[in-house]
C-alpha cells in the first residue's frame, strides 16, 4: 500500500471521524462569519472589462465622476396612445421635483423652466470674465450710465412699435452683457442633438433626475430604487385625468440595483438546479443516501471556503463570481463520484472500510490531484484575462477545486458508514460493463468511427463555410430581461439622437491654466479635423475652461467700476422706460456678483456654488465638467460609428493634438480595443493551458503514447466544440471565449482518470467499469453545472456556461469513444 501524503491523510480522517467532523463544523462557522461580516458585492459591469486599456479606465471615470453616476432617467410612454401626454408630463415633472431624494430635474429646456432665464445671468458671470480683455472692456462699456439709459429707451421704443424680439431680448439680457458672455458657448457646443426630451410622435417623454444618492455600491442603488419605485407607483395612482402612461426607468442606479438583486435569484437558480441534478445523477447511479449527503457536505465546505478566501483576498466580489458555487458543485462532485465508484467496488469484494478508503486514495489519489491541478490552473489562468471579475471567478474556483480534491479524499470517507450493504448492479453499471466488453473485441472500429466523426466536425469548424458569430454589440452584456435595459432600448429607438455614436475625449489637467490651454489647443485642432472631413463634428467644454491670466486681468478692470452708480443708473433707466425694477431682479443679482468679484471674492466664478442646486443649467455643465476639478470631456462624432481597430487608429491620429493629453473612450471605441484583445487572449490562454497540460501529463505518465492520445483528443474536442457553435449559431463574445482554455483544463481530466485505470493492475472490465461509470457521471454533472449558468441573468456568466458545457460534451465524447477504445485497441501501458 502506498504511503504518499494523500493516503496518510485519508487514513487519519477515517480513523478519527468525530474529530474530522468537528473540524468541518468549525470550518463552516468560520467561513460563514467571514462572508457575512466582510463580504462586499461589486455589480459594476465595467469591472468585467480588462483594466489595462486606458479606454476602459476612462469609461469608468465617465461612469462615476460625471452626472451620469446619479442620474435616473424616466421615460413616460403612451403605449395605448390614449393618454394626455402634455398634462401628465407636467404633472409628473412637478411631482418629481417635490421628492426629497431629488436634487434637480430636467424635463424641458432650461430656458423653459421657472427661473431658467434668470439663471442665465449667473451662468454668464464666469464666461464674461473669461472674455479677452478688449471684448471684456467693450462689454463693460454697456454698463455706463449713458449706455444703460440709451438701451432702455431704445427697447421701450421697439416694444411700443410691436417688436416681440425686443421684449425677449430685454428679458433675456437687460444689461446687454449676457449675450457677449455667452457668445463663445454658441460656437462650442449644442445640447439639442444629444439630449432631446421627446419622441417625434409625442408618445414618449423624458424626465431626467439627479438624486442625492451618496454611494455607488449595490446597497445604495437598491435603497434609491425602492424610493423611485414607490414614487412611480404613487404618481401613477394619483393621476385622475384619464389613462396614465407607463413609466420606464433606466440609468446606472437602476442597472446596478437590478443586477445586484438579480444576483440573489441567479445564485438560487443556478446552485439549486445544479445541486438537484447532481443529486439525481448520484442517486440514480449508486442508490445510496449517506454517500450523497457526505458529498454535498464536502461541496458545501468547498464553496464556503472558496468564497471566504475570495472575501479575504479581494476588496469586493464581482457579481460574476456568483457562478462559483454552481460550477464548484458540478466539478467537485466529480472527485466524490470517481472515488466512491472504486470504493464501492472494493467494498463489494468484502474489503473493510478503512482499507477500501485508503486503497482507493492510493489508486486514484495521484490522478485526482493532477486532475484537480489542471482544472484549477485552467480557471486560475483567467487571471491572465486581465478582467477583474473573471480573475476573481478563476481564483475562487481554483481554490475550491483544490479544496474539493483534498476534502473528498479525507472528510468524505470519514462521513461514510463503516458498515456496508453490498450494492446490486445498477443499469448504468451494467451498460458500462457491456460497453467495455464490446470494446474488448471492437475497440478498433469504435476508435476509427469516433475519429472520423471528430475529423468531420473539425473540417466543418475550419472550413470557410459559415462562421463563428462574434457579438460586438456591448448591449449583449446586458441582462436580456432587464427593465432598465428595455427602458434604454425604448428611449434609443423612439427619441431622436445622433446617428453616430460619439467618442468621448477626456482631458485632465493639473491646474486651471493647463486646463484652459489644453482645451483651447484641442478645440482648434478638432475644428480643423472637421474642416478636412476627418470627423463630423465635436462639442467641447472649451468655453467653460477659464483662463486664469484673462480672469486676473479682467478682475483688475472690474475693481475700477463704481457699482453703486451703475445700479442707480440702471434703476433710473428702468423708471424712465416705464419698466418695473422688480421684474429685473436677475440683472441686479448679476451686478452684485460682479461687484463681489471686484472686491476679491471669487465665489461667483464657481457655477456650482452660484447656481441653485435645482437648476437645469447644471445638467449642461455636468455634461462637460466632472465633479473633480480640471477634468472635462468632449463628444467627438466620427463620420460613422467605429467598427474596428483600423477606424479607431485613424480617429485617434486625427484627434491627436501636440501638447494635449486626451484620453479617448466610449463603447464603440472600447469595443475596438477589446475585440482583438479577446481573440488574442483566446489563443494565449489556450497555449498556456496546453503547455501546462503537456508538463503535467509527461510528469504523470513519462511516456509519449498517453501524451499523444490525450493531446490529440483535446484538440479534436475543441475543434468539434467550434463546429457545434457554428451549427447552433451561439455567438462568442468578449467573455465566453474564455471557455476554451477552461474546456482544455477540465476535459483532460477524464482522459487522465481513464488511462490511470487502464494502466493499473486492476484493469478487468469489472474494475474498469467502476472508474468509467463515475467518470461519465462526473462529466455529466460538470456539464449540468455549466449548463445551469445558462439560467443566470448575467449574460457574461450565462454565455460562458453554455459554451463551456458544449465543450465538455465534446470532451466526454472524445474520452469515451476515442481515448478509451484507442488504449484498449493498441494496448498502451
Amino acid at each position: 500500500m502506498s504511503d504518499r501524503p494523500e493516503t496518510r491523510l485519508a487514513r487519519l480522517a477515517v480513523r478519527h471521524p468525530v474529530w474530522t467532523l468537528l473540524l468541518s463544523v468549525v470550518i463552516v462557522g468560520v467561513t460563514i462569519a467571514i462572508i457575512v461580516t466582510q463580504g462586499k458585492v461589486d455589480s459594476d459591469i465595467l469591472n468585467l472589462l480588462p483594466q489595462r486599456f486606458d479606454s476602459v479606465r476612462a469609461l469608468k471615470v465617465y461612469d462615476r465622476e460625471f452626472s451620469q453616476a446619479n442620474e435616473i432617467t424616466f421615460a413616460l410612454w403612451d403605449e395605448t396612445q390614449e393618454a394626455d401626454m402634455d398634462a401628465f408630463a407636467d404633472y409628473f415633472g412637478e411631482a418629481l421635483r417635490r421628492e426629497p431624494w431629488v436634487v434637480r430635474v430636467m424635463d424641458r429646456s432650461p430656458m423653459e423652466t421657472e427661473g431658467g432665464i434668470g439663471e442665465i445671468s449667473q451662468l454668464a458671470v464666469p464666461l464674461l470674465l473669461n472674455l479677452p480683455p478688449q471684448e471684456f472692456a467693450a462689454a463693460l462699456a454697456r454698463l455706463q450710465p449713458e449706455a444703460l439709459h440709451e438701451r432702455m429707451a431704445k427697447k421701450r421704443a421697439e416694444i411700443e412699435a410691436g417688436s416681440p424680439k425686443a421684449e425677449m431680448e430685454l428679458n433675456f439680457d437687460p444689461l446687454g452683457v449676457v449675450v457677449p458672455a455667452l457668445k463663445p458657448i454658441a460656437g462650442s457646443f449644442s445640447t439639442e442633438p444629444s439630449r432631446p426630451l421627446a419622441s417625434e410622435d409625442g408618445t414618449l417623454r423624458l424626465a431626467i433626475a439627479v438624486s442625492n444618492q451618496t454611494g455607488l455600491d449595490s446597497e445604495s442603488c437598491q435603497a434609491m430604487m425602492r424610493q423611485v419605485d414607490d414614487f412611480v407607483e404613487r404618481v401613477r395612482s394619483g393621476w385622475s385625468e384619464g389613462v396614465a402612461p407607463k413609466v420606464l426607468v433606466t440609468g446606472r442606479t437602476a442597472y446596478v440595483a437590478e443586477m445586484s438583486l438579480g444576483m440573489k435569484d441567479d445564485v438560487v437558480s443556478t446552485v439549486g438546479s445544479s445541486a438537484l441534478l447532481v443529486t439525481l445523477f448520484f442517486y440514480t447511479a449508486f442508490r445510496r443516501v449517506r454517500p450523497l449527503g457526505a458529498i454535498l457536505f464536502v461541496l458545501l465546505l468547498c464553496c464556503l471556503g472558496a468564497v471566504a478566501s475570495g472575501v479575504l483576498i479581494f476588496d469586493e466580489l464581482n457579481v460574476v463570481t456568483m457562478g462559483v458555487c454552481a460550477i464548484m458543485i458540478g466539478i467537485g462532485v466529480d472527485f466524490g463520484m470517481i472515488l466512491y465508484g472504486t470504493y464501492q467496488e472494493m467494498r463489494n469484494q468484502g474489503i473493510n472500510h478503512e482499507t477500501a478508503a485508503v486503497d482507493t486514495v492510493a489508486l486514484l489519489g495521484r490522478g485526482l490531484l493532477f486532475g484537480a491541478a489542471t482544472a484549477a490552473v485552467s480557471f486560475a489562468s483567467l487571471i491572465l484575462s486581465e478582467s477583474p471579475g473573471f480573475t476573481q471567478l478563476g481564483v475562487l474556483i481554483g481554490i475550491g477545486i483544490l479544496l474539493a480534491a483534498l476534502l473528498m479524499m479525507t472528510i468524505f470517507f470519514a462521513l461514510l458508514n463503516t458498515r456496508y450493504r453490498p450494492a446490486k448492479p445498477d443499469i448504468l453499471l451494467v451498460v458500462t460493463r457491456r460497453y467495455l466488453c464490446y470494446l474488448v473485441t471492437h475497440s478498433k472500429k469504435v476508435a476509427l468511427g469516433a475519429l472520423a466523426l471528430l475529423l468531420l466536425a473539425n473540417a466543418l469548424a475550419y472550413a470557410p463555410v459559415g462562421a463563428l458569430r462574434i457579438e460586438t454589440d456591448p448591449r449583449s452584456l446586458e441582462p436580456p430581461n432587464s427593465k432598465a435595459g428595455f427602458a434604454l432600448r425604448k428611449i434609443t429607438s423612439e427619441v431622436p439622437a445622433a446617428e453616430v455614436e460619439p467618442v468621448l475625449a477626456f482631458i485632465q489637467a493639473d491646474n486651471d491654466q493647463s486646463f484652459y490651454e489644453q482645451w483651447s489647443k484641442a478645440s482648434q485642432h478638432w475644428d480643423k479635423a472637421k474642416e478636412t472631413g476627418a470627423i463630423a463634428r465635436a462639442t467641447t467644454p472649451a468655453a467653460f475652461a477659464l483662463a486664469p491670466d484673462r480672469v486676473k486681468a479682467n478682475l483688475g478692470t472690474l475693481a475700477t467700476l463704481d457699482f453703486s452708480t451703475i445700479r442707480e443708473s440702471f434703476r433710473a433707466a428702468l423708471d424712465e422706460g416705464g419698466f418695473a425694477p422688480a421684474s429685473f431682479a436677475p440683472a441686479f443679482t448679476m451686478l452684485d456678483a460682479l461687484e463681489t468679484l471686484g472686491h476679491g471674492d471669487r465665489t461667483p466664478l464657481d457655477w456650482r456654488k452660484t447656481l441653485p442646486p435645482s437648476s437645469s443649467w447644471i445638467f449642461v455643465l455636468d455634461r462637460f465638467l466632472s465633479t473633480t476639478p480640471n477634468v472635462g470631456v468632449a463628444y467627438i462624432f466620427p463620420n460613422k460609428t467605429l467598427s474596428g481597430a483600423d477606424e479607431q487608429i485613424a480617429l485617434r491620429n486625427a484627434l491627436e493634438t501636440p501638447g494635449v493629453t486626451a484620453r479617448l473612450t466610449g463603447w464603440s471605441y472600447v469595443m475596438a480595443d477589446l475585440l482583438p484583445w479577446s481573440k488574442g487572449k483566446l489563443l494565449r490562454l489556450s497555449l498556456v493551458m496546453l503547455s501546462f497540460i503537456i508538463v503535467v501529463l509527461w510528469f504523470l505518465y513519462r511516456s509519449a503514447a498517453p501524451l499523444f492520445v490525450l493531446l490529440g483528443s483535446l484538440l479534436l474536442s475543441v475543434g468539434a466544440m467550434a463546429a457545434v457553435l457554428k451549427i447552433t449559431g451561439l455567438p462568442l463574445n468578449l467573455f465566453n471565449v474564455l471557455a476554451f482554455p477552461l474546456v482544455l483544463g477540465i476535459g483532460v481530466d477524464y482522459g487522465i482518470y481513464i488511462i490511470l485505470a487502464i494502466r493499473s493492475p486492476r484493469n478487468s472490465p469489472e474494475a474498469l467499469a467502476a472508474v468509467v461509470k463515475p467518470v461519465t457521471l462526473s462529466a455529466l454533472t460538470t456539464i449540468t453545472a455549466f449548463g445551469s449558468l445558462g439560467l443566470a441573468t448575467n449574460p457574461a456568466l450565462s454565455s460562458l456556461g453554455l459554451v463551456a458545457a458544449i465543450g465538455i460534451v465534446c470532451s466526454l465524447f472524445s474520452t469515451l469513444f476515442f481515448i478509451l477504445p484507442v488504449y484498449l485497441w493498441r494496448g498502451y501501458r
